[in-house]
């Protein structure tokens, strides 16, 4: 089975069945005045993709191995944080979708692309989890609003569904330094 699963998966997706409708790009909600734009902009949302996964996957991981006085509230706000994360991840794939672009989120390739550096293993402490989520949460924040700026003339409802990601990321940022102060 797994031989067979393999020799699928190498195929050529020619060999898999052309299932392309050419007559549906006219939908595809991308103007023809912006094409030569289109892999900028799947670009963008690909290192999106990338970065909000393993933001999640961190934020995962601080959730679950959480120790200290701030557990608690620490605890259930970080498992709000991954839903969020995950969520815009979805929809922020979808998008690329949506202009008929590919995403690519397996794992290999959020590892290598995300730009996040590692994140350590084992319990945390709870300071250590607001020091190291608010720093990865804030670089990919950062990284939003490059990006909505390289959008805004080009596509400009990914431009408005970053925006919608950077407010939720600065207010994720901003309750942890809460926490802190």
């Amino acid at each position: 089975m797994e031989n067979n699963q393999t020799a699928l998966a190498q195929q050529a997706p020619a060999q898999l069945g052309n299932y392309r409708n050419e007559q549906a790009d006219q939908w595809v909600p991308f103007e023809a005045d912006k094409a030569e734009k289109k892999g900028m902009v799947t670009g963008l949302l690909q290192a999106t993709v990338a970065e909000l996964l393993e933001l999640y996957h961190s934020t995962k991981q601080s959730h679950w191995n959480l120790r200290g006085p701030l557990y608690f509230p620490l605890h259930e706000n970080l498992d709000e944080y991954a839903t969020i994360q995950l969520n815009f991840t979805d929809r922020v794939a979808e998008r690329a979708l949506h202009i008929g672009s590919p995403i690519d989120g397996r794992t290999g390739v959020v590892a290598k692309t995300a730009n996040l550096g590692d994140f350590p293993a084992g319990y945390l402490a709870d300071r250590q989890v607001l020091a190291l989520m608010t720093e990865r949460i804030y670089a990919v924040a950062t990284r939003i609003r490059q990006r909505i700026d390289q959008l805004s003339q080009v596509d400009e409802t990914t431009s408005n569904l970053l925006q919608e990601l950077s407010y939720a990321l600065d207010k994720q940022v901003w309750q942890l330094r809460v926490h802190m102060q």
